[in-house]
């Protein structure tokens, strides 16, 4: 309930901005015409504040036809993927989007690394290993092979 609440909030106050933009620009243009735009501004009225570049922000996604046309080919896209593209998707999203996550990500596959490499090395020691000595050419005969079944 709260969440909706949030949502209603929150589109009130994007059209509230598209309002307060009106106004400003209908008296910007009756400004401009005796001054110039720049000193139209009046700092005390908040014009720049936090909470206006915020909405402003949203307002402006809002009514940019090619972000809403972007987003929505997006979605759709999105939608057609089948349930493993997806989970690919949205964990290469989370890798890429996090700092941390991208920092263990590479220490991990760095870590896997060396111990296959480290697994890889004794294993071919001890085979070395339990070969017993070196082979040995005598003539025509082959001493000390094992011999395959």
């Amino acid at each position: 309930m709260l969440t909706v609440e949030l949502e209603k909030t929150k589109a009130d106050n994007v059209k509230l901005y598209g309002k307060i933009r009106y106004v400003q620009d209908y008296n910007l243009e009756k400004v401009v015409s005796r001054g110039s735009k720049k000193h139209s501004e009046d700092l005390e009225s908040g014009f720049s504040s936090d909470v206006e570049s915020k909405y402003k922000k949203i307002y402006e996604d809002d009514i940019n036809p090619f972000a809403a046309f972007s987003k929505k080919e997006k979605d759709q896209r999105y939608k057609e993927l089948g349930f493993r593209d997806r989970i690919t998707l949205s964990s290469g999203r989370f890798l890429l989007g996090n700092k941390y996550a991208r920092t263990f990500a590479f220490f991990y596959t760095i870590g896997l690394h060396a111990l296959v490499f480290i697994c890889l090395y004794r294993m071919s020691a001890l085979s070395h290993l339990s070969n017993g000595p070196e082979e040995t050419l005598i003539g025509d005969k082959i001493q000390n092979l094992p011999h395959a079944l």
